[in-house]
Parts: structure tokens; sequence; C-alpha cells
């Protein structure tokens, strides 16, 4: 190991390494695919719609927002994160 690195950026590189070898793409979601995503979502009642305010909740985590893509990016990663610990 080279010790003229300092540890900061040998610990950047380790966790760079870990990213890439996790194989996992980076989620991408735009204005379209989340506006499909939150239809699908208040569809099977996962999502509740606070008309007055202009706000959407997540039913299951009670977490509020502005957003269809702020929801449907919050969504993704509640759903893999319940899925790991479901598993």
């Amino acid at each position: 190991m080279d010790e003229t690195i300092p540890d900061y950026e040998r610990f950047e590189r380790r966790q760079l390494a870990t990213d890439r070898d996790t194989g996992m793409d980076s989620l991408c979601i735009d204005e379209s695919l989340a506006d499909d995503l939150v239809e699908d979502l208040r569809a099977a009642g996962v999502i509740d719609v606070i008309p007055a305010e202009q706000l959407l909740a997540h039913s299951p985590s009670g977490e509020v927002f502005e957003s269809n893509q702020a929801l449907a990016y919050f969504h993704e990663g509640w759903a893999a994160a319940k899925a790991r610990n479901d598993e």
C-alpha cells in the first residue's frame, strides 16, 4: 500500500470500488415515469392525496411530499429497504 496517499483518499477509493462492485444502477426517475408510478400507487391505495394543501401522503410510512418525483424516489427507496429487510 502506498503510504504517500492520504487516508481519506484511500477510503474514497475503497468506497468507489465497493459501489462499483454492488452492481446496482443508480435510480433515475423522470417526471413522466414519476407521474405513472404515483398514479399506480394511488390506484393501489398506497398514496393519499391532501388536496387542500396540494400534498401527497405515502400511507405506509406517513411521509408527505409536494411533488410526484420526490414521492417516487422515496417510494422506490422505501420499497427496496423493505424488500431487503423481508429477506
